[in-house]
């Protein structure tokens, strides 16, 4: 039986597209491999891997700690290093206020950490410890040490700390003072106003609002001569008062001693909520 020629070539037309269109899909997956291999080597080559960290800002924290564990490390893979993750690694730390992470390309990460400083020793309801401006509490020993400020405010929960208007009041206020009247000053609230001891003054400062501009006028007010035993108002800053010791008694009794001997009133936070001492 004979086959028509035609249909044998044709046949042999089809064998022969089919195998150069195997052979072109092959050549295409080759090509794929190489190109994406040779990527690939060259991003976890020497050229595009960490040669230089530069970190500043880093003392109290465990900052460089945490960059070892997040391998930001020299010798590793640029495209293996999360500059948001580290971040937030590092946001982790309690003394860290601030952190930025940049990878600049081929080869180097720049690590910038902004550290909390404590302002005071602050007494609340969990106890002593030191906290930031902002409220936060950094790591510190259980019973406070010389040369800070102290806020004692134990009506207010740990929880409630980072958000208590009056305990942020008091952390400006200190803040705001010259180093020179830290140790020894000491700052409370009573009958809902805060009241504080400074340089041996007792010093009314009522509302937990405009508290750096209370301690500039507080500190302009005791370069002055103030009789031994007044009570310094600075409820107005622009406007501050002296009560001396007779003023005070003439008064029908002396005000200000509710600051040392009464009890401390509710304690409103920044959400509006109160918090009764106990």
């Amino acid at each position: 039986m004979s086959i028509d020629p035609r249909l044998m070539e044709r046949r042999k037309t089809v064998a022969e597209d089919k195998a150069k269109r195997n052979i072109g899909r092959l050549l295409k997956f080759l090509a794929i491999a190489v190109v994406v291999g040779a990527a690939v080597w060259v991003l976890f080559s020497p050229w595009l891997s960490v040669g230089q960290v530069t970190a500043t800002g880093i003392d109290a924290s465990d900052g460089n700690a945490i960059l070892a564990d997040a391998r930001v490390t020299a010798g590793t893979p640029m495209i293996l290093i999360s500059a948001s993750e580290v971040e937030s690694a590092l946001l982790a730390d309690p003394w860290v206020a601030e952190a930025r992470v940049d990878l600049d390309w081929p080869d180097a990460v720049v690590v910038e950490v902004v550290e909390r400083v404590p302002a005071a020793w602050v007494r609340t309801g969990g106890g002593w410890t030191r906290r930031a401006i902002d409220g936060v509490a950094v790591p510190s020993k259980p019973e406070p040490g010389e040369g800070m400020a102290r806020i004692e405010m134990p009506g207010i929960a740990d929880q409630d700390a980072e958000t208590s208007r009056d305990l942020l009041g008091a952390l400006e206020f200190v803040e705001a003072l010259p180093d020179r009247w830290h140790d020894g000053t000491v700052v409370t609230r009573h009958d809902g106003e805060l009241w504080a001891t400074v340089s041996g003054f007792r010093v009314r400062l009522g509302r937990s609002d405009a508290m750096a501009e209370k301690a500039l006028s507080l500190e302009a007010l005791l370069g002055e001569n103030i009789a031994e035993g007044s009570t310094l108002v600075m409820i107005a800053p622009t406007n501050p008062a002296v009560m001396t010791p007779s003023e005070e008694g003439s008064d029908g009794g002396d005000a200000a001693s509710e600051a040392t001997g009464g009890d401390e009133g509710g304690e409103e936070n920044a959400t509006g909520d109160t918090n009764d001492d106990s």
